[in-house]
């Protein structure tokens, strides 16, 4: 199997007249293929998992496979609200091809979430998974945070295998990439503390931004690792004002809008979310000109 490391987007999932449009995703990843990105993460947040059935997941999955090569990481989300459920549907998608899975915390009785029950969950899911998981932990959506203490008592089993960790708290992932056992590998799901991230011994990136940009947040890593740290926080810079508008400010519409403008196709999300307004493409088109001018892509 291959390393887990490097660049990846969480992908947007296509729609047209409200349906899942399988060849604009697959002309998406074709165009996304010509890049350095290690692999994809399919069914993400930003994918809006949450907003699909089981069949149209399904038919993301076996479309993304299909034009995924082997040289790159097919990561599926796969996290669902009961232990039964998530082991079914992880190894449903492992018969179509996954390398990983990606496992969100239930989030529905947060109040029961304690460290004990996420211990017991995610030990459950990782012996009765087919492929190796990795833990989704997203506060912002779940209003759950895992400790870097539990975290690493959960990277002693030898399928989890990694995390991605999307709190944008650099002291906790700190901990995380310390604390956890050697080999597991510690991504971070927020695009403007990439390049700190890194600093500290993350192994990767796996970022909204990047479905617009990705070759640029590739780069973030190849200057790191070559050791040109000054130019690898200048970059880091450059992009984060518009990682912050396609996240934080304007959410999946926004990454959508970003990506149509970029030449990928991005469209509506599925309602109830929207498209933000003329307004917000106006400066979302600004902040991308401004990183191909200075960036010189």
């Amino acid at each position: 199997m291959m390393k887990l490391k490097g660049v990846m987007p969480p992908i947007a999932t296509p729609f047209e007249d409200g349906d899942v449009a399988s060849d604009r995703l697959k002309e998406n990843l074709r165009r996304w293929n010509q890049t350095d990105l290690s692999g994809y993460l399919v069914l993400g947040s930003n994918g809006e998992a949450v907003s699909l059935n089981e069949s149209e997941k399904l038919s993301v999955v076996e479309a993304s496979r299909a034009v995924i090569p082997s040289s790159k990481i097919m990561l599926v989300g796969t996290g669902l609200e009961s232990t039964q459920e998530t082991v079914r549907f992880t190894n449903q998608v492992a018969q179509l091809g996954a390398d990983y899975a990606l496992v969100i915390t239930p989030s529905f009785f947060k109040g029961s979430m304690k460290p004990e029950i996420l211990y017991d969950y995610f030990m459950a899911v990782a012996e009765s998974a087919e492929i190796g998981i990795l833990i989704y932990n997203v506060p912002k959506f779940t209003g759950i945070n895992m400790e870097p203490e539990l975290v690493a008592r959960l990277s002693e089993h030898p399928n989890i295998i990694g995390i991605k960790d999307s709190s944008g708290n650099i002291g906790q992932l700190s901990e995380i990439v310390h604390l956890c056992e050697k080999g597991f590998a510690v991504f971070t799901g927020s695009a403007p503390v990439f390049f700190p991230a890194l600093c500290i011994g993350a192994v990767g990136g796996i970022l909204a931004a990047t479905n617009i940009v990705p070759q640029e947040f590739c780069q973030i890593q190849d200057l790191y690792a070559a050791g040109k740290l000054d130019e690898a926080r200048e970059l880091q810079n450059l992009l984060t004002p518009l990682a912050k508008a396609v996240t934080a400010k304007y959410s999946i519409g926004g990454l959508k809008v970003a990506m149509d403008v970029v030449g990928y196709f991005g469209g509506h999300p599925r309602p109830p979310l929207k498209r933000p307004v003329q307004e917000a493409e106006e400066e979302l088109k600004q902040l991308i000109l401004h990183v191909r001018d200075r960036a010189g892509s």
